[in-house]
């Protein structure tokens, strides 16, 4: 049962969707619901590394409707995705990294968390493999509103988006059994914390998929970056990889996994026309060995952990 203390909490995330920038997008968005039914009908969705939505019976002043709002919901960090002919070619090309850990996903039946699941490009990719019940997190009202336009056309009743970050997992102890939490940890003023919270909210027996940025070092330590790293000002720890596996085990972890450590390259990561303001190629030096501020150029390592 929802206790109130959550439901006060969801209260005040859904207050950002009427927000004077946001209330626009809202209003774009439900436009969509002047789209006659009958031209709703048959579609059909293929999760691949573009998540493509073929929707066969959509006039062309309903499809002139849909790239309307999907421009208007710019940026679009995570993807790709395509509808009809509709390319949204986002910033991060996330099929990269679903592809590295999906071999280390088992999903059949299974109930999924994602924290910090942005607008739910892993949470369609995982469809894949069947799960019972996807629930993503993530406090950012245009990642919200991005994933209910690619529902609008999708309505598949397994997924579910929550307004809540990674600090309201403690109303969901013992709840998944699996989470993934990638792209979190750096951004957060005490990891520690944050993974114990992934922690509790998996099951017994339960499987976590992290990622952090790292620094190359068999010291077990962390660079804190002085004010911002790649330009981001919210960076806050990044680990050596040993560092790393030490917080999780820290936490209760059992059995962790590295399962890869990967350079963001140009391929994963670069300005699109569904993007903007700039990108990696802004956020490194002229070696592309260091990032403008002069720390080691972002890599990310992933590791796979067990609630025993």
């Amino acid at each position: 049962m929802v206790t109130q203390g959550l439901e006060e909490i969801r209260a005040v995330r859904n207050r950002a969707l009427r927000f004077k920038h946001i209330l626009p997008l809202q209003e774009k968005l439900e436009s969509l619901n002047r789209i006659p039914r009958h031209e709703l009908t048959h579609i059909k969705v293929e999760y691949r590394d573009c998540i493509s939505i073929e929707i066969p019976h959509i006039s062309a002043e309903s499809f002139t409707l849909i790239f309307e709002v999907a421009k208007a919901l710019i940026p679009w960090r995570k993807g790709p995705f395509k509808i009809n002919d509709l390319e949204i070619v986002s910033e991060w090309n996330s099929a990269i990294k679903y592809n590295l850990l999906a071999s280390h996903l088992d999903l059949e039946n299974k109930i999924l968390g994602d924290v910090g699941c942005n607008n739910g490009y892993y949470m369609f990719r995982s469809l894949e493999q069947n799960p019972k019940q996807i629930l993503g997190f993530d406090p950012m009202p245009l990642c919200f509103l991005q994933y209910r336009f690619l529902q609008f056309f999708a309505k598949d009743m397994r997924l579910n988006f929550e307004l809540l970050g990674i600090e309201e997992l403690g109303y969901f102890t013992n709840s998944f059994d699996t989470m993934l939490c990638l792209g979190v940890l750096y951004h957060r003023k005490n990891p520690l914390d944050s993974i114990k919270l992934v922690y509790n909210a998996l099951k017994k027996g339960g499987e976590a998929v992290f990622d952090s940025l790292i620094i190359e070092g068999e010291e077990e330590i962390a660079l804190c970056p002085k004010e911002r790293y790649a330009k981001m000002p919210n960076v806050y720890f990044i680990p050596t990889l040993l560092t790393f596996i030490n917080w999780l085990e820290s936490c209760g972890f059992k059995e962790v996994l590295h399962i890869s450590t990967l350079k963001t390259a140009f391929d994963e990561q670069r300005k699109t026309a569904w993007s903007s303001g700039e990108s990696l190629e802004n956020f490194l030096d002229c070696t592309g060995e260091k990032t403008i501020e002069g720390y080691p150029a972002p890599k990310r390592a992933y590791l796979k952990a067990k609630k025993i």
